[in-house]
This record gives C-alpha cells, sequence and structure tokens, in this order.
C-alpha cells in the first residue's frame, strides 16, 4: 500500500512539472504572437523576426512554399523569368537562384531554416483586392528571408506577385552576398589590411583562412582556400572512378596612376568623365595588360586574360560602394598564352582613388568546372568588394 501511495504522488508531480512547462511554453508563443503582431507593419518594411538559429541549404536557392494547386505554370513562369534569371555574360548559363517548391507541409518535415523562403497562399477570409505581403528577416534562422504573400483568390495573389516581384528579387538577391560580408566582419584583418592600406590606400572585410601575397606596391592577391566535390565517373562495364574537383578563387587587387589629365583632387565622377583612360574600354584594356604580367598560372608562359568573344564579352555599369563611385565588370576569364589550361568568372570593381592619383581595381575570380556551381564563390567576392572603404 505504501509504495501505490509513493507511485501516486510521483504520477502527480511529474504532471504538474508538465503542465508548468507547457505553460510557460504557451506563454513564450503568445508572447512571441503579440510581439509580431504589433510589429506587423506589413507591405515593403522588412520585419526582424529575431531568429538566432543557424541558417541552412545551399546559396542561390529560393524555396515556394504553397500548394501545388497554388503554385501554378503562370507562377512558375513569373518567378523564373525574375529570380531564374542569368547573370550575364556567364557561361555555362549561371542564375541568380535555383527554384525549388514544397507544400507547407513537407518544408515544415524536411527544415524551416532555409535561406531564402516565399510562402504564397490563398486566404478567402482577406477581402477582395486588398492581398498582404509580410517581409521577414531572421524569421526561422538568422540572415534567413521569407515573405508571405496572401489573397483573397488565386488571381489576387498572381497581381501581387506580378506587382512585387521585382522588389523581392532586390531584397533577396541583395541578402545572398551580405550574408557573407556578416560572416566576414566577425573576422579581423588588421595585418592585411594595414598593407592594403599602405599600399593601394583601401580596407575590406575578409574571410577566413584567407592569405594574402604581394608581388610589389602595384599588385596584390587575396587567396581563399581551395573548395572540392568528388564526382563519381561511371565507365564501360562494371568499375567506376571518382574524380575530384576544385574551385580555385580570390581577389586581385591592382593600381596604376592616373592620368595627368585628371587633376588630383577632382571629385571619382568628375574624372570618370574627364579622362579616356577612366572609360570602361580602356580600363579593361589596362586590366588584360597588367594581368599579363602579374596574374601568371603555374605552367611557363600562361597568364590570365579576358575572355572578349561577343557571346560572352564583359559587362559594366556605373555603381557607388560607400561613396567611392567607379565601374564594376563582370566577365569571364581564360588562362592564356603557350596553353589555355583553364578559365571561369570574375566580378570586378574599379575606380578613382578619391585622396589619391591612382585607379585601384579589386577583381575577384573563380577558377572552376563548370558542372559546379560558383553561386557560393560569387557571393563570398561580392561581399569582399562591396566591403570596400578607402583611406588616405
Amino acid at each position: 500500500m505504501k509504495n501505490w501511495m509513493i507511485f501516486f504522488l510521483a504520477v502527480g508531480l511529474l504532471s504538474a512539472c508538465l503542465d508548468e512547462k507547457s505553460g510557460q511554453k504557451n506563454q513564450e508563443n503568445k508572447q512571441k504572437t503579440t510581439k509580431n503582431s504589433q510589429n506587423n507593419k506589413g507591405g515593403r518594411t522588412i520585419i526582424d523576426a529575431g531568429s538566432n538559429a543557424q541558417y541552412q541549404g545551399k546559396p542561390g536557392r529560393l524555396m515556394i512554399v504553397s500548394k501545388n494547386t497554388v503554385y501554378t505554370d503562370e507562377f512558375n513562369v513569373l518567378f523564373d523569368s525574375i529570380f531564374n534569371a542569368k547573370i550575364t555574360p556567364y557561361y555555362p548559363s549561371t542564375p541568380y537562384f535555383e527554384i525549388f517548391q514544397r507544400t507547407r507541409k513537407k518544408f515544415r518535415s524536411l527544415s524551416t531554416r532555409l535561406r531564402n523562403v516565399i510562402d504564397l497562399a490563398v486566404d478567402t477570409t482577406l477581402e477582395k483586392g486588398k492581398p498582404t505581403m509580410h517581409i521577414y528577416e531572421n524569421y526561422y534562422a538568422k540572415t534567413q528571408m521569407y515573405t508571405k504573400l496572401r489573397a483573397h483568390d488565386i488571381n489576387d495573389l498572381y497581381a501581387l506577385v506580378k506587382q512585387e516581384i521585382n522588389y523581392l528579387f532586390n531584397v533577396y538577391e541583395r541578402q545572398e552576398w551580405k550574408r557573407e560580408f556578416y560572416r566576414h566582419q566577425r573576422k579581423k584583418s588588421k595585418s592585411t589590411n594595414a598593407k592594403l592600406k599602405s599600399n593601394f590606400g583601401i580596407q575590406l572585410d575578409l574571410p577566413s583562412k584567407y592569405s594574402y601575397e604581394s608581388i610589389n606596391d602595384e599588385y596584390g592577391i587575396i587567396l581563399f582556400p581551395d573548395r572540392s566535390r568528388q564526382m563519381d565517373m561511371k565507365s564501360n562495364g562494371n568499375i567506376s572512378t571518382s574524380k575530384t574537383n576544385f574551385i580555385q578563387s580570390g581577389v586581385m587587387i591592382y593600381q596604376y596612376p592616373c592620368p595627368p589629365a585628371v587633376p588630383a583632387g577632382r571629385l571619382a565622377g568628375a574624372a570618370f568623365e574627364d579622362s579616356i583612360q577612366l572609360k570602361p574600354d580602356e580600363l579593361m584594356r589596362m586590366r588584360d595588360t597588367i594581368l599579363k604580367y602579374n596574374a601568371r598560372h603555374e605552367m611557363e608562359g600562361v597568364y590570365m586574360g579576358t575572355q572578349d568573344h561577343p557571346a560572352v564579352i564583359p559587362v559594366h555599369e556605373r555603381l557607388r560602394i560607400n561613396g567611392v563611385e567607379g565601374y564594376q565588370f563582370r566577365g569571364l576569364f581564360k588562362f592564356t598564352g603557350e596553353s589555355e589550361p583553364s578559365g571561369g568568372h570574375f566580378w570586378s570593381f574599379q575606380f578613382k582613388h578619391p585622396n589619391r592619383n591612382t585607379i585601384v581595381a579589386i577583381s575577384g575570380y573563380i577558377d572552376a568546372p563548370p558542372t559546379m556551381s560558383p553561386s557560393f564563390d560569387i557571393n563570398r567576392i561580392r561581399a569582399v568588394i562591396y566591403s570596400l572603404k578607402v583611406t588616405e
């Protein structure tokens, strides 16, 4: 009898503890719901949901969460035309985002902490003609972008997506490289930045495990760690082999004197208008000249050059980074000369230094097999370039 009394007493205490924990959890969820509803401005306002969990999944991927009956061919074509657009002039085709779709049940059962999520749903409780959009950052994971689009019916939902898709693309595309920027800021690069400041008058936020090499005061290179991926290869019969593919990437920095025709102290924007040597064609010509003598391959007589075939000719646009105006270039390079062993993508920024009479170039490169996605490496390079700050 005594043992039974002890048993019932233990069960009662356990039940009380569980009820208390359940109540605490419900209270936390209630507080979170209340907080979200208070900050739930909607529209193009980006709402910080406050998660600090680690995000998951590969870069350059967008997950659409919706019912299969909602994500119709019309939605698929619309998202493909914007998010799946190709980064020109890269070849093979390199999209800004690969797009995947999951039902809400499957999304929750696998992983909710993916980097980029857009949630589509029809909600008949909403008024016809008044759809809603809520953009969250740090929703299920830190730096995750999660957008909820709701409408009374499928027509309202499609109209909302069509109206906002370009804005959403800019938000998500920017967040892709900013994730790397946030990671770089945790690392200290004091010794390298001291050299960059002395030689080139710049500072950059750099990733971990890089190495810096400088040939002279006019050229330096930041080498990122090699990345590799095993690829299984099948041959005739029952024999199979494997091959390891490597991605080599980094950022080159070089400078040369600004032409005398541009007076010292002029604004960078004015200087870009005044001198033929600060025009895009001339900047690219100088790039090839400098890299021919500095960016050499381990094979004798081989150096880095720009691919200028009409199908992949580099593209450029004016860009301002932290107050510094210049030209941003994207294109393909190849190692050329006595042999052409490899090549890949480049992404660069060239500008007239506002405090020095020099033209400075920050040029990231990715030397990789065409079977490997360059998304991560492109974002890492862009994060370095966009962290640019000029010094004296």
